[in-house]
């Protein structure tokens, strides 16, 4: 079974939800779908090894868990015909919870899925005024941005997500960033921990790559949690680099600040001044940042 699905939106938008691969993979834009079939096209891929196509068509291609296999379709060939489908329907399964629920399927604009699963990719500078680009009816609000980026720059949006494996599919996006103004913590990294209102510790999904504080003023980590939870506070503990241990040794931050990328319009919160000392976690409580800060 082959599903090859484009939604009319207004009329003078296209969406494709995991494009037909098999035969139409490498063709041209007169006999696949194409940015160019419409004032405006924006894509889903979930399937780029099997039954969809791999190759950005759109003025957009969403690549939802790398476009790959999706959490929660079956693994092994004994499942039967839902081995076959369950990735390749899922394009259609996000784009209805996009339009069923108020969850905000945040994407990053990145050249690769393994760029972005290390966290290179977090900042959508292109797209500043609108935040990050958000999978399914919500993608045509950055409609004059994607049009212009092909038209004047012959540049492609490539932007991925990562979902979990039942409906609703959503998770919830943050960034922390984290600024020091001297060297005092050259050759080192930080771990931490969310903390919702309950004081209860809540898992969350880090995109990083083995980034130290070294010649960097600010380290921006991405993470990525499966409830939709207020945070109250933060869990931080300093580890150095180097193999020799300074129990007596301070190690200063100027500021933490968390913000949502799901809910932009949400204010972040920031903690200022913090004394750290090496392998001893400190909890940290948030509120509402400066107003110079946001």
């Amino acid at each position: 079974m082959r599903v090859y699905i484009f939604l009319c939106l207004m009329c003078w938008a296209r969406s494709g939800l995991d494009p037909a691969g098999p035969k139409f993979s490498g063709k041209s834009s007169n006999d696949r779908l194409d940015y160019s079939d419409a004032k405006f096209v924006d894509v889903i891929h979930s399937d780029v090894n099997g039954l969809g196509v791999k190759e950005p068509l759109g003025h957009i291609d969403f690549y939802p868990n790398g476009g790959k296999k999706q959490p929660g379709c079956p693994k092994s060939i004994f499942s039967g015909i839902n081995f076959i489908k369950c990735d390749h329907q899922r394009a259609v399964y996000l784009f209805m919870a996009a339009l069923k629920t108020g969850c905000n399927f945040i994407s990053f604009p990145c050249t690769s899925y393994k760029d972005y699963k290390i966290g290179l990719c977090m900042d959508c500078d292109d797209f500043k005024k609108k935040s990050c680009p958000r999978l399914g009816y919500q993608a045509e609000l950055w409609k004059d941005i994607l049009i212009e980026r092909i038209e004047k720059r012959s540049l492609r949006t490539t932007v991925f997500l990562d979902t979990t494996g039942t409906q609703p599919f959503c998770t919830y996006y943050f960034i922390l960033s984290i600024m020091v103004l001297d060297k005092t913590m050259k050759d080192g990294h930080i771990t931490f921990k969310f903390l919702n209102q309950l004081g209860i510790v809540e898992e969350a999904r880090l995109y990083e790559k083995n980034t130290s504080f070294y010649k960097l003023q600010e380290v921006k980590i991405l993470a990525q949690l499966l409830n939709d939870v207020n945070i109250s506070s933060i869990g931080l503990t300093y580890f150095q680099t180097s193999n020799q241990l300074c129990l007596t040794c301070k190690y200063s931050i100027y500021r933490l600040m968390l913000k949502s990328v799901t809910y932009p319009e949400r204010p972040p919160l920031c903690n200022y001044n913090v004394s750290l000392k090496e392998s001893e976690e400190v909890f940290l409580n948030l509120s509402t940042c400066m107003p110079q800060e946001i």
